[in-house]
């Protein structure tokens, strides 16, 4: 319980600190002399777009650490489907389906999160955990993965991006002697 909770924790700091030190750096761009207008732009540009991506990576990790709060009991489940393919653009998701037994009764369940390729496959038996005053809400750890990388990547964007818009100067003296 104590690593959920110093999850918890270090996902409040960084979701507060984060944004504020990119808008410090948003002001520091903006401050820089040196910097033409157009520069400063596309370098606080830089720092924005880090912000939306962040806010989706740490969206993703919210669920997740709310899923492992509230499902605590551990069940086998039975995979019924592969998952529903549905579109979103031109890429398909999967969001597999799921059957087990609780407190006497049969559960089918859908899983909330989609991913572009299927990570289970149907009649696989894997680890769910569920609420037991509500079944349906469960999560299912060879998922989490899947998400938790999405998290991180979307997360690492979010970090690196205003470096770029911060050290632009820097960066654009370096290229600045490739022909």
């Amino acid at each position: 319980m104590k690593n959920k909770d110093f999850a918890w924790k270090c996902w409040h700091f960084f979701v507060i600190f984060w944004p504020l030190l990119c808008f410090v750096f948003m002001g520091i761009i903006i401050g820089q002399s040196d910097r033409t207008v157009d520069e400063r732009i596309a370098d606080v540009g830089f720092t924005v777009i880090s912000l939306i991506f962040f806010a989706m990576g740490m969206s993703i990790r919210r669920r997740l650490l709310k899923e492992q709060r509230t499902a605590v009991a551990l069940t086998t489940a039975v995979v019924v489907s592969g998952g529903r393919q549905k579109r979103t653009g031109r890429n398909p998701e999967y969001y597999p389906e799921f059957e087990f037994q609780a407190n006497g009764v049969n559960y089918r369940v859908r899983s909330h999160g989609g991913s572009g390729s299927r990570l289970v496959k149907e009649g696989d038996q894997v680890d769910l955990y569920y609420t037991p005053e509500n079944p349906k809400l469960f999560y299912v750890p060879a998922l989490q993965k899947y998400a938790r990388r999405c998290s991180r990547l979307y997360c690492g964007i979010g970090i690196l991006f205003p470096l770029f818009g911060l050290f632009a100067p820097q960066i654009r003296a370096l290229f600045s002697f490739l022909p």
